[in-house]
């Protein structure tokens, strides 16, 4: 292996967030010492004696990094912010319309009144969860909000989302079980509005984790 691709291979090494924009990041940075490695040779140097100037040049891995994992950092809040942002709302759109569609109470009468105060407090939470995402999407494009800090809180935000609105879904279901059992056994809607609902949450969460990491090994790595 010569020295550009071993330098560039433990940077890519060393760096955590979105697979695309760190690929990216990468490619760009091999092309730059390839071009320098160019320079030098041009200059009179050996191919080795090249590439080694270029990799001086350009920095050692555990200077560098941080500066590529500000970027990757940022990115993976806000690419996950966003998601929630649209996520959460428009899961309770989604349900909402499929209710009123379906008009479950003309099967099983009219609901609970713990499942209606139920649904009100999930529709708010919703909406309160989508809300601090917005918000702090916006903020990820202030120079003066610490990028971990801000990534961290994003993955809590989708944590704490999906498990508060997981939580009050299930309260509902066990207390208006009837409609429960109807949409999940006897209708064919009822059943792919589960299903969604369950790959959704799952995305969610998936997503949460992974910005959590990515913020924990900016906290394990951090700029010099």
């Amino acid at each position: 292996m010569d020295v550009i691709t071993a330098h560039v291979t433990a940077l890519e090494r060393s760096l955590r967030g979105p697979r695309r924009t760190r690929r990216d990041m990468v490619s760009e940075a091999r092309d730059g010492l390839r071009d320098a490695a160019a320079a030098y040779r041009a200059g009179g140097y050996s191919p080795t004696q090249a590439a080694v100037l270029a990799v001086r040049d350009f920095g050692d891995v555990r200077e560098i990094a941080p500066d590529f994992q500000d970027e990757l950092t940022a990115r993976q809040g806000r690419l996950s912010a966003l998601l929630f942002a649209l996520a959460f709302p428009a899961m309770m759109l989604a349900w909402d319309l499929f209710l009123w569609v379906t008009d479950s109470r003309t099967v099983t009468g009219p609901p609970a009144p713990l499942v209606s105060a139920l649904s009100r407090i999930e529709d708010a939470a919703t909406l309160v969860v989508g809300a601090v995402a917005l918000a702090l999407l916006v903020a990820s494009f202030r120079r003066a909000v610490s990028v971990r800090r801000l990534t961290r809180a994003v993955g809590l935000t989708g944590v704490a989302g999906a498990v508060l609105c997981a939580g009050l879904a299930l309260a509902m279901n066990v207390a208006g079980s009837r409609v429960a059992v109807h949409h999940a056994t006897a209708d064919p809607a009822g059943i792919g509005a589960y299903v969604g609902s369950a790959v959704v949450m799952v995305l969610i969460i998936w997503q949460s984790l992974r910005t959590l990491r990515v913020a924990r090994h900016h906290d394990v790595n951090p700029a010099p």
